[in-house]
C-alpha cells in the first residue's frame, strides 16, 4: 500500500503540476508578506513585541490556511481521476473560509505554545524542567501527527470542524504507524519545495498527499464493513491491499520513465 500510495503521489502531481504550482505561488507571496509584517511586529520598541507578534503570527496562519486549504477540492478530484480547475480553486476560498481560519489558527496556537513552552521548560532545568519539556514535545507531537488529517478528512467526508477534528484523533490512534510516516513524507515534501523556490510540490502538494493518503486508507474501512468478523486486532492488520487497490491501479496504469516526458508513449 505504500509503494503504490508514493507512485500514485508523484504521477498525480506531475500530471497535475500547475494545479499545484498556482496556489503555491500564491501562498509563497502571501508567507513572504506576512514574514516581512512578522519582522516589523517582533522589532518593535514595544514590551510586548513578543506577545504581539504571537497574535500576529496566529492571525497569519489563520488567514493564509485558506490559500492552501481551497487547494484541497482540486486535490480530491486529482485524486479520484478526475480533471482539476483552476477556477475551482478560486472558487473554494469563501467556502473554505470559516474551517481554514479556525484550522490555521489552532496550527498556529500550537506553534506558538512550542515555541515559547519548550525553551521555557528547558531553560528551567532540573528533573521538573526536563519532564515538562518532554511532555510538552510529546504532545505537540501527538496533535500535528492528528491535525495533518483534518484537511482530508473535511474534505473527503465532508463533516463540522468539532467533528473533523475528534476524526482526526480517531483515524491517528487506529493508524498511528501510517500517521508518522504520512507526517514525516510531507516535512520531506516541503524540505524538497524549498529548492525549487516553493513552486512544487509546496502546500498544495502536501494537501494532495494527505487526501491521497486518506482516500486509500479508507479503502481499509470499507472492507471491515463488509467482513466485520475481521475487526479483531489481529486480523484487521491483515488487510488484502493488492484486491483493495486493484482498481486504483487500473486507473492509473503503468507508469514507465517515457511516460511523464512522452505520455502518447505510455507502456502498455
Amino acid at each position: 500500500m505504500i509503494g503504490f500510495y508514493l507512485k500514485k503521489n508523484f504521477c498525480d502531481g506531475w500530471d497535475h503540476i500547475l494545479f499545484l504550482i498556482v496556489p503555491n505561488i500564491l501562498t509563497t507571496l502571501y508567507a513572504a508578506l506576512a514574514f516581512f509584517l512578522l519582522s516589523v511586529t517582533f522589532n518593535l520598541n514595544t514590551p510586548f513585541a513578543l506577545l504581539l507578534s504571537c497574535l500576529a503570527f496566529i492571525v497569519f496562519m489563520a488567514l493564509g490556511m485558506v490559500l492552501v486549504m481551497a487547494s484541497a477540492e482540486n486535490a480530491a478530484a486529482i485524486a479520484d481521476f478526475q480533471m482539476p480547475t483552476l477556477g475551482a480553486y478560486f472558487k473554494q476560498m469563501p467556502k473554505v473560509f470559516f474551517d481554514a481560519v479556525r484550522y490555521g489558527a489552532l496550527l498556529g496556537t500550537l506553534m506558538v505554545v512550542a515555541f515559547i513552552g519548550v525553551p521555557v521548560y528547558f531553560s528551567a532545568g532540573g528533573i521538573l524542567g526536563f519532564a515538562l519539556c518532554a511532555t510538552l514535545i510529546f504532545f505537540e507531537a501527538i496533535f500535528f501527527l492528528t491535525l495533518q488529517w483534518f484537511i482530508p478528512l473535511k474534505t473527503i467526508l465532508g463533516r463540522g470542524f468539532v467533528q473533523t477534528v475528534k476524526k482526526c484523533f480517531v483515524l491517528f490512534f487506529d493508524n498511528a504507524g501510517f500517521s508518522v510516516f504520512v507526517f514525516f513524507f510531507n516535512l520531506f515534501l516541503l524540505a524538497l519545495s524549498l529548492m525549487i523556490f516553493c513552486l512544487v510540490p509546496g502546500p498544495a502538494g502536501v494537501v494532495l498527499s494527505g487526501i491521497n493518503a486518506l482516500r486509500l486508507r479508507l479503502y481499509k474501512y470499507d472492507w471491515l464493513d463488509v467482513h466485520p468478523e475481521n475487526k479483531t486486532a489481529k486480523l484487521r492488520k491483515k488487510i488484502p491491499w493488492d484486491a483493495l487497490l486493484k482498481e486504483d491501479r487500473d486507473n492509473l496504469g503503468p507508469r514507465g520513465f517515457k511516460s511523464f516526458f512522452m505520455p502518447w508513449k505510455m507502456d502498455n
